[in-house]
């Protein structure tokens, strides 16, 4: 599998890989899990990798470099990008009025909003 480094430290041995698979992230943990000669990845690096899911964590393992800084400005999209979207992905359209607490709903509900007919000069 492809991925991206999306954050590292290498004084830790330790990095987050964003997968193609777009599944959950996987944790590079050791420098037993790099196989790739060189210096440990850093973020934006596009690298190749196994996983294993442990529990609830997805480890990384096997990880080879494919390619160095593909994506230098990776951290500085993460940060900037919204946590939430400008506008919410849903929309109430219509909603029914609620019922009051003890009494008895009627079987026939009426719309929150009515659509009201265009009226001709004429009288019906």
């Amino acid at each position: 599998m492809i991925g991206v480094v999306v954050w590292s430290s290498g004084s830790r041995e330790k990095a987050i890989i964003w997968c193609e698979d777009q599944a959950t992230l996987a944790y590079l943990q050791g420098t037993a899990n790099f196989a790739g000669p060189g210096e440990w990845p850093q973020p934006g690096d596009l690298v190749e990798l196994e996983t294993r899911t442990v529990g609830n964590l997805r480890h990384a393992l096997n990880v080879t470099m494919l390619s160095e800084k593909s994506c230098l400005q990776l951290p500085r999209i993460l940060a900037d990008s919204q946590q939430q979207p400008s506008r919410p992905a849903l929309r109430v359209v219509a909603h029914q009025d609620a019922v009051p607490s003890g009494s008895v709903a009627s079987s026939t509900r009426r719309p929150a909003t009515t659509y009201a007919r265009p009226r001709s000069g004429a009288a019906r």
